[in-house]
């Protein structure tokens, strides 16, 4: 079985030899019509999500992202053998080729908008419904940061994926892809909308490599 890590293009410098993959494993690569994916090979192995594994994941991606644009994907993406991996380059080289040039020069940078903390619920009967009322408001309050943080992220950014729905407590969770040389503008914008609200808490996060901008490997 292979385990891969991203799609790159042929004419990028191939992974440094003491460059190691998931269990210490040699790095290789198949070449298909211009694009090429970047594997490990295993007798057996079990892609689990702990720090280790998924760190060791991380550090191939980022490795191969100082040495040209990669695609990289999803932790745990595993195939067969070989045949199916160089079928698949084959099937889908011009989706590939076309998310390469789409992703050059390019990082992802993640941004989660929080609603403020609640207030400690009250004990009474009266207070209680209250208490709900508080916290509707206070969450239409968010979504309504949410879209007003959005806006002016997106304007920064050559493309941007939310998540719907954001997945709790986050109001929004989005992904924008970043020109690298606006990622200080975009870092600043984003500090400075969280400095003006205080209805919502904004975190940043990132460069990363832009998982959120890949396309599905697969026929």
């Amino acid at each position: 079985m292979i385990y891969v890590y991203a799609i790159r293009e042929v004419e990028a410098a191939p992974p440094a030899p003491e460059q190691r993959g998931l269990g210490a494993t040699r790095l290789r690569v198949m070449e298909c019509d211009g694009i090429a994916a970047v594997f490990s090979r295993h007798r057996t192995l079990r892609p689990r999500p702990v720090p280790t594994m998924m760190w060791s994941h991380e550090a191939v991606v980022e490795h191969l992202m100082r040495r040209g644009p990669v695609l990289p994907l999803r932790f745990g993406t595993m195939l067969g053998d070989e045949r199916a991996l160089r079928a698949i380059l084959r099937e889908r080289r011009e989706d590939l080729a076309s998310g390469l040039e789409r992703v050059r020069g390019r990082v992802e940078l993640s941004v989660r908008v929080l609603g403020a903390p609640a207030a400690e619920r009250p004990q009474t009967k009266d207070g209680g419904r209250a208490y709900l009322m508080a916290r509707r408001e206070a969450y239409r309050r968010a979504e309504r940061a949410a879209g007003e943080v959005h806006k002016p992220l997106a304007a920064l950014a050559h493309d941007a994926r939310l998540r719907a729905p954001a997945p709790p407590p986050a109001i929004l969770a989005a992904a924008y892809l970043v020109d690298r040389p606006r990622v200080g503008a975009f870092k600043a914008r984003v500090g400075a909308l969280a400095a003006a609200r205080a209805d919502a808490s904004i975190v940043g996060t990132g460069p990363w490599p832009p998982y959120s901008f890949v396309p599905e490997l697969g026929p």
